[in-house]
C-alpha cells in the first residue's frame, strides 16, 4: 500500500489524454448523473491504471518470492531515515503530516496548470473553481488548521501524554517490509473504520449541536455547484478535526508487534493524508485508489457524492461499511426539491458559483424521490 504515494507523486505527469468525448465532453469511460456528477466506469480503463495496477501486484510478487531483498531495501531506508536528526524531533510525525497536507493539496489544486485536459478528470467535467486560493487569497484556509495542528500536539507533548497513555517507546531496529506493510495498512483500515461511527453521527443524530461540529466540512458542498478543491479537506471544526486527529494518534500506537514502528508511522502520516487530500480533490485520475483498486476504496467519486447529498457514503477511504449497512450509492441519492432549488438558484445568482447541468439536462429526469436525511 505505500507504493500508493509513489504512484501519486508520478502518476499527474502520466494522465492520458482521454478517450472520445460523447456529450457535454463525458469521456466514454465515464457516466454522467444527477446535479452533473460524473462517475466512473470499469468498462474502459486507462492504461496507466493497468499499469500502475500490475506494479503493485510484482512488489507483492517480488516480495513473496525474495523478501530478504525486500526487508533490505526497507532496512537502507530506515537507516537513512534514522540518522536525520529531524526524524528524531517529537513535533516531528506532526510537521510530516502538516508538509505532507501542502504537498498533497498543491499537487491537486495545480494539476489544472500542467494537464490541457484537466476538467474532462473533473468529476463535474468542469474547471476547478478558485483553486490554489488557499495559498493566497483565502490564506486562512491552509495557515489556521496547520496552527492550530501544531499548537495542539505541542501542548499533547508538553504534558507527556503519549508516555501517560501508551508508555515509553522502546529503540527499534531494522524493520522487515512484512511489518511495515502490516502496521501501515492496519492503520490506515482502523484510521477510517474508527472515525466512521463520529462521522454517521454527525449526520443522523438528532442532536443539533453535535451536527453543527461537522457542517463547516460540508459548506463547499452546502454553497458550491462545482466539484470540491483538496483544501476543503481541512476545512473543519477544532472539535471535529480533534477527534480525527485524537483516532490517528491512537492508531499510531496499534501494532501487532507491541509498538509501531517509526517508519510505519511516518508512512501512514503520508498515506492518510494523501487518501484525505484525493477524496477531496474532486478528480476521477487513473493513479487513484478507486482505479487502482476499486473493490476496496470509495475514493473522491464517493465522497463527492457524499458532500453533494449528505445521506450516503460515510467512509473516508473504503467501502465496506457502507456496503454493509446499505448506505453506499455510486449513483448518488438526491437531495429534496427544494435543496436542488436552492443550491441552482444560488448557481444563477452569483458568476463565482457555476452552474453545474442537472442528469435530466442529457437523461431525462429521474425515477423515485429520496429526502436528505
Amino acid at each position: 500500500m505505500a507504493s500508493l504515494v509513489l504512484c501519486a507523486l508520478c502518476g499527474a505527469s502520466l494522465v492520458p489524454t482521454p478517450e472520445v468525448a460523447t456529450r457535454r465532453r463525458v469521456p466514454v469511460h465515464r457516466a454522467i448523473l444527477r446535479d452533473g456528477i460524473v462517475l466512473p466506469s470499469r468498462q474502459h480503463e486507462s492504461p496507466l491504471t493497468t499499469a500502475l495496477q500490475a506494479v503493485h501486484l510484482s512488489a507483492l510478487a517480488g516480495t513473496l518470492a525474495a523478501p530478504a531483498a525486500m526487508d533490505g531495501a526497507l532496512a537502507a531506508l530506515w537507516h537513512a531515515v534514522d540518522r536525520i536528526p529531524l526524524t528524531h524531533d517529537r513535533m516531528f510525525e506532526a510537521e510530516l503530516a502538516v508538509g505532507a497536507f501542502v504537498l498533497w493539496i498543491f499537487l491537486f489544486e495545480s494539476l489544472h496548470l500542467v494537464l490541457p485536459n484537466a476538467a474532462s478528470h473533473r468529476l463535474d467535467q468542469s474547471a476547478p473553481v478558485r483553486p490554489l486560493w488557499g495559498f493566497s487569497r483565502q490564506w486562512w484556509k491552509s495557515v489556521v488548521p496547520a496552527a492550530t495542528y501544531l499548537g495542539s500536539i505541542y501542548v499533547f507533548h508538553e504534558l507527556h501524554l503519549g508516555q501517560i497513555l501508551f508508555g515509553a517507546k522502546p529503540s527499534f531496529d531494522d524493520p522487515s517490509y512484512a511489518r511495515v506493510a502490516a502496521e501501515v495498512a492496519l492503520g490506515v483500515f482502523l484510521y477510517d473504520a474508527l472515525f466512521y461511527p463520529f462521522h454517521l453521527s454527525f449526520h443522523k443524530l438528532r442532536v443539533g449541536k453535535w451536527r453543527q461540529l461537522h457542517q463547516r466540512h460540508h459548506v463547499w458542498g452546502r454553497t458550491e455547484a462545482s466539484a470540491h478543491n483538496a483544501i476543503e479537506t481541512v476545512q473543519n471544526h477544532y472539535l471535529d478535526a480533534g477527534i480525527q486527529v485524537s483516532i490517528n494518534i491512537l492508531v499510531q500506537n496499534i501494532s501487532p508487534w507491541g509498538f509501531k514502528h517509526p517508519l510505519s508511522r511516518m508512512l501512514h502520516n503520508l498515506m492518510v493524508t494523501y487518501l484525505l487530500c484525493e477524496s477531496h480533490s474532486g478528480y476521477d485520475l487513473p493513479f487513484m485508489s478507486h482505479r487502482l483498486f476499486p473493490a476496496v476504496f470509495g475514493g473522491s467519486p464517493r465522497h463527492e457524492a457524499h458532500h453533494r447529498y449528505g445521506n450516503v457514503n460515510f467512509h473516508q477511504f473504503f467501502k465496506w461499511i457502507d456496503d454493509a449497512l446499505g448506505l453506499a450509492a455510486d449513483e448518488p441519492r438526491r437531495r429534496s426539491s427544494a435543496t436542488r432549488a436552492s443550491r441552482k438558484e444560488l448557481a444563477r445568482q452569483s458568476p463565482t458559483f457555476p452552474h453545474v447541468p442537472a442528469v435530466k439536462d442529457v437523461l431525462g429526469p429521474p425515477d423515485g424521490h429520496l429526502q436528505d436525511n
